[in-house]
């Protein structure tokens, strides 16, 4: 009889507001088929955006019924998503439906983001199934953690200590300091094996190089991951602002799902429907492509969108949201510290018109990001560790 294929990497990442938790994972991912590949590996996430971030490159993925979350006072707050099952009953059926995966699949190695447990515990059954047994489970961690409950808590370190075999960290500690790899030595002890930033976008280049090819030259690529509380005042102002931009610096690109919300996406069209000089577009191949050929983005500053900008190498204006969890600003003020001025920052819900008018020409004239100070190997350093743990 003929002994059933494993599959040797399994990448979890749970899904939500952002894309930052499916990008890096992507990331090292496609770092894996590029570097190694014989090995079988497959994604799986809730993501819906997953195809537009792998591109061509050979990732194979499977698609799980989407998590949604809705911001209120700042705070992340679990809804129905669209397959209309509330957060917990998604929970409960994601964890038989991940339980079953490590069975049928039987991988050698699966490399979660974030947290040990998943977002809404979804990982429990699968980490203490008879089959897991030979599994090795490998956690990764973006640079700043932040004041994540499920990441501090007792249950996330138990389940550490009793079925995790590895700890990445995907940052860099001559930027973020020595705080961050000591907070996960403490809850998890265990040491850190520090990959650096994890640049999905320079993946995703190798992949898909002639794609992104384009001869116009854009003003800029503007990026809204999610339409949070505030969303409409700041694109307010926005609408007004690209109003009065002079044409000869060129056109702007807007990427938005208007689909998040019916009635916020027809507010988003108004807004922008009679200014000549802006365009919407849907999340997809483009935005890679129109950062590349920008002079400066405005970005929200989640770990996957400043990232974006580093490999672009663009000026960028980074807004922000009043969120409870404060891990997007601390994240933010050391990179600062090596980008200078080519980063600067606006509160998503204070920033006037002629504040923003400002910011926006002073970064069309800018010069672009410096290069070479941040560990940005962070996808290779992490695909070389798990394939040494599989050796």
């Amino acid at each position: 009889m003929v002994q059933a294929a494993r599959l040797d990497v399994l990448i979890y990442a749970h899904d939500g507001r952002g894309l930052g938790h499916a990008s890096r994972s992507i990331g090292v991912g496609m770092a894996l088929r590029r570097l190694y590949p014989e090995l079988k590996v497959l994604f799986v996430s809730g993501c819906s955006l997953s195809q537009e971030l792998i591109g061509a490159a050979p990732l194979d993925w499977l698609k799980l019924p989407s998590y949604e979350t809705r911001v209120a006072g700042g705070k992340s707050i679990g809804i129905a998503g669209k397959s209309m099952f509330t957060d917990e009953q998604l929970g409960q059926l994601r964890a038989k439906e991940l339980a079953h995966l490590v069975s049928l699949y039987k991988p050698r190695l699966v490399l979660v983001d974030h947290t040990p447990q998943g977002k809404h515990k979804e990982l429990v059954p699968a980490l203490s199934a008879e089959d897991a047994n030979d599994t090795l489970w490998v956690l990764g961690v973006r640079g700043v953690v932040g004041a994540v409950k499920q990441a501090r808590s007792e249950l996330a370190g138990n389940l550490f200590k009793d079925h995790y075999h590895a700890l990445l960290w995907y940052g860099d500690s001559s930027v973020l300091g020595a705080s961050h790899c000591e907070q996960l030595q403490q809850q998890y002890k265990t040491v850190p094996v520090e990959c650096g930033y994890v640049l999905r976008l320079a993946e995703f280049a190798l992949w898909n190089g002639r794609a992104l090819d384009q001869e116009e030259q854009l003003a800029g690529t503007i990026s809204i991951p999610w339409l949070g509380e505030k969303t409409i005042v700041f694109l307010t102002v926005l609408a007004r602002v690209l109003q009065k931009m002079p044409t000869s610096f060129g056109r702007w690109l807007l990427f938005v799902d208007t689909k998040q919300s019916a009635h916020a996406g027809r507010k988003i069209e108004k807004l922008f429907k009679e200014i000549h000089n802006c365009r919407l577009e849907a999340p997809g191949m483009n935005y890679v492509s129109a950062l590349l050929h920008s002079k400066t983005a405005v970005i929200y500053g989640g770990y996957n969108s400043l990232m974006d900008v580093i490999y672009a190498k663009i000026p960028a204006l980074v807004v922000l949201r009043e969120m409870e969890d404060e891990e997007q600003q601390i994240h933010l003020r050391k990179l600062k510290e090596v980008a200078g001025e080519a980063l600067s920052t606006a509160s998503e819900t204070q920033v006037s018109e002629e504040e923003l008018e400002r910011l926006l020409l002073a970064h069309l004239q800018k010069n672009r990001l410096p290069s070479g100070s941040l560990n940005i190997n962070g996808a290779a350093c992490a695909a070389k560790h798990l394939h040494s743990l599989l050796s």
